[in-house]
């Protein structure tokens, strides 16, 4: 019996997926990085840049040459390969293994983490040259150093170095607030003599040597942030960062095109049921998709999030409980730091709950040089978070939140930053709320009252009522809904129909047996609904009214729909109260 192929999450190395696993060959950008020597790709945490790192160690290094049919021969790069293929000796690194700890603690990892792997380069290259001298350097710069010295004396083929999560080790002292730390790794000698250069300045200076002297032929760095690379300055000033590269965007990630093909391909040879494809790919689109990394560009899904999600509809057979992987959070410590304070941090990030994001965007500020203390100013918040994932374009001039999953993390920050101290009660009340939904048929109304009685009235504090519009709802709404009952629905925000954006959508999975819910959010201040006399009326607006039919009637229309839609529109007044109207289906 023919093994079938798995889903290559938590698989980096190149062979195991290409041998082992479904995958999207993404090859063709190879051509594409030939163009730079030096090229450091950014990307946030969990975006497949681990996968690309081993894809380029098996096409460049001599050691495999044999090998090449093996690992490209059904990969585009395979059938029109570069002639730098298996031309290289291959020298990586992986500094997300270098521990944190004090500054002397740090350095030994280091050395640790540089001594292991050229351990393992002079066994892998051992009937080229005799590496001996290597295993005596005294310190990582030492090494390339010596390393260097091997290749020049013995006429070898040039190094290519790879270096994945370069700024692994620098980001957890930044974001903890440790700068002494980081100045003497970055900046200086970790003794605090600024006339000396630290252990990390001089090692990547070692490869800058190389690049002149031919010894190392080129690099590829990956990492989350540019801030570390410019504040190393003359250390490796030739790095040249290429992932807002037009041509270059799509190296991590997938585009829909890819997904719907690697969907397709999951779904034939592991014989699951057809009918779950449509929310399978709903579900990877409202939750993963989304990342524009230019104005304009083709969104990208997060590919290591899809292999999750998709590896647990294997494992289940059915649409996967949960959808978002609790790995793809970023640390609430970056929002701490990045606004100065947590007081700071809960004012920033309640712009994007309670009133959307569409903060300006200016993709020169992105392109240009800066170091750690121009990150952390103020007017470069909305660039930190468009560097760690958490903000997108919308478009030349405006960024916005990219998806579900990110919208849900936001949620979250607004929760924690809140210091809200109900969290328990407010959740069980919402749970018990939704089982009744689930066992008895309760309605979406003791759902919601359950939500605004727990959540928002004992949590929101009154003067922020006035500074709120429909995005806070439905996208609180939502992210309460998504943590409770993942199993029953797929949610989207503002779906995006032929008739405009609703605000909040959810799709009952396979065989739940309910209709689809759609609601429409009309928000007024405290002062409007008083004068407007609103909390209490008899009916919605007409507007309103036309607008949510013409949601619903767009569904209607979509060639893969086929529930019934139950549609309310919800006229929140303030913080006094909700008027709830069930539309007649």
């Amino acid at each position: 019996m023919e093994t079938k192929r798995r889903i290559p999450y938590g698989v980096i190395n190149w062979a195991q997926i290409v041998n082992e696993c479904h995958f999207v060959d993404n090859t063709a950008y190879i051509r594409k990085l030939e163009d730079v020597i030096t090229p450091v790709f950014l990307r946030p945490k969990r975006f497949g840049k681990s996968v690309v790192c081993s894809m380029l160690a098996h096409y460049y290094d001599i050691a495999l040459k044999d090998r090449f049919d093996e690992f490209f021969g059904k990969t585009d790069i395979g059938r029109d390969p570069t002639p730098l293929r298996n031309s290289f000796l291959v020298l990586p690194f992986d500094f997300s293994t270098v521990q944190v700890g004090t500054l002397a603690e740090i350095e030994r990892n280091f050395w640790e983490n540089i001594k292991g792997e050229a351990g393992c380069f002079a066994v892998k290259y051992k009937d080229m040259a005799d590496w001996s001298r290597v295993m005596e350097a005294t310190g990582p710069a030492d090494c390339i150093t010596k390393i260097r010295e091997v290749i020049r004396e013995n006429h070898l083929p040039p190094l290519y170095v790879i270096i994945d999560e370069y700024d692994n080790f620098t980001n957890e002292l930044v974001v903890s607030n440790r700068d002494v730390e980081y100045n003497a790794i970055c900046c200086h000698d970790a003794q605090g003599d600024a006339t000396r250069e630290s252990f990390f300045k001089t090692f990547f200076k070692a490869f800058k040597a190389g690049l002149a002297d031919g010894t190392v032929g080129r690099t590829y760095f990956t990492g989350v942030l540019p801030i570390t690379l410019d504040d190393l300055s003359s250390g490796f000033n030739v790095g040249t960062v290429v992932s807002l590269d037009q041509d270059k965007l799509g190296l991590v990630g997938f585009t829909k095109e890819q997904t719907r093909k690697y969907v397709d391909e999951i779904f034939e040879e592991h014989g699951l049921d057809s009918s779950l494809k449509t929310n399978v790919l709903a579900d990877l689109e409202n939750f993963y998709d989304g990342y524009h990394f230019l104005p304009g560009a083709e969104p990208l899904y997060n590919s290591t999030v899809c292999n999750w999600y998709l590896r647990c509809l294997l494992v289940e057979r059915k649409i996967p409980a949960l959808i978002i992987d609790s790995n793809v959070r970023t640390d609430i410590g970056w929002f701490r730091r990045l606004a100065r304070d947590s007081a700071n941090a809960l004012a920033k990030v309640r712009r994007y709950v309670e009133q959307g994001s569409g903060e300006r965007a200016d993709i020169g500020a992105l392109s240009a040089k800066f170091g750690r203390a121009k990150f952390f100013s103020g007017e470069f918040f909305p660039y930190a978070l468009f560097y760690l994932g958490l903000l997108t374009f919308e478009d030349e001039m405006t960024f916005n939140i990219p998806n579900l999953t990110i919208k849900n993390m936001l949620v979250d920050y607004y929760d924690e930053l809140s210091e809200v101290t109900n969290t328990d009660e407010a959740r069980r009340a919402f749970i018990d709320a939704c089982h009744a939904h689930l066992k008895t048929g309760g309605a979406w109304r003791d759902i919601f009252d359950a939500y605004w009685l727990h959540y928002v009235k004992a949590r929101i504090p009154a003067q922020s009522f006035d500074k709120m519009n429909e995005n806070f709802f439905r996208t609180t709404f939502t992210s309460r809904c998504m943590d409770v009952m993942p199993m029953l629905y797929s949610f989207e925000t503002e779906y995006n129909s032929s008739e405009g954006r609703c605000d909040f959508l959810a799709i009952p999975k396979p065989g739940v047996g309910k209709p689809a819910k759609l609601v429409e959010f009309k928000y007024f201040t405290n002062e409007a609904a008083a004068k407007g006399k609103v909390l209490g009326r008899a009916e919605p607006d007409a507007e309103t009214v036309e607008q949510a039919l013409d949601y619903r009637a767009a569904l209607a229309r979509r060639p893969d729909w086929k529930h019934r839609v139950s549609t309310t529109i919800v006229e929140v007044c303030g913080s006094a109260g909700y008027n709830w109207f069930d539309l007649a289906e």
